[in-house]
């Protein structure tokens, strides 16, 4: 019996060492996959981004803004006003490269802005540069519209169901005239069941 058990526990063992050696299981998936939980997630992200950058594109009201022009354009980093952690920078910055594929503004990006005070000090100073080339302060373009965005949520529980409902929001407000160009809104619903058990 005792001459029995030991192979029996010693392939158990190996079982349990190899098994637990072995990889993750990874596999790639689709960008439109069905849902796996009720928050926000990449798809849904992405299907956002898309819809906001078509919408303000195609829309009759900022081609008549932009006066076949394309004016200086600045985003604000989306405010994230709901209960979820979501990166809202990774948010803007792809809705800012749908939009400079789109040919239709031109970009400042203020977020650097430290950085290129500090390499037109560095031009300026150091004498490695000739002065009639080197960039001065003063010189950079200012923005003549700039885009802003939110992100919203509500959750309701009744039962079993939770409700989980999330709206992101987006304003083109032209700084010359003050006027809103265009806005528009995204909405997303999901309903979790919680199991009876």
């Amino acid at each position: 019996m005792k001459a029995m058990f030991l192979p029996v526990a010693g392939s158990m063992v190996l079982m349990v060492v190899t098994g637990c050696a072995t990889a993750p299981h990874v596999y790639e998936s689709e960008l439109d996959r069905a849902p796996m939980t009720s928050r926000i997630e990449p798809q849904d992200i992405r299907r956002t981004v898309e819809k906001m950058a078509e919408s303000l594109i195609s829309d009759a009201g900022v081609l008549e803004a932009t006066g076949g022009k394309r004016p200086i354009l600045d985003i604000e980093p989306m405010q994230n006003r709901s209960q979820l952690i979501v990166d809202m920078k990774s948010i803007t910055d792809s809705v800012r490269t749908r939009l400079i594929r789109s040919r239709l503004f031109r970009f400042v990006d203020r977020s650097t802005a430290g950085a290129d005070i500090a390499i037109m000090d560095e031009q300026a100073q150091l004498g490695l540069t000739d002065p009639r080339k080197a960039v001065k302060p003063g010189r950079q373009s200012a923005a003549e519209m700039y885009l802003t965005g939110s992100l919203t949520d509500m959750v309701t529980h009744a039962g079993r169901v939770t409700d989980h409902y999330y709206k992101f929001t987006m304003i083109l407000k032209d700084l010359r005239t003050g006027e809103i160009v265009w806005t528009d809104e995204q909405e997303i619903r999901k309903v979790a069941l919680r199991p009876m058990l």
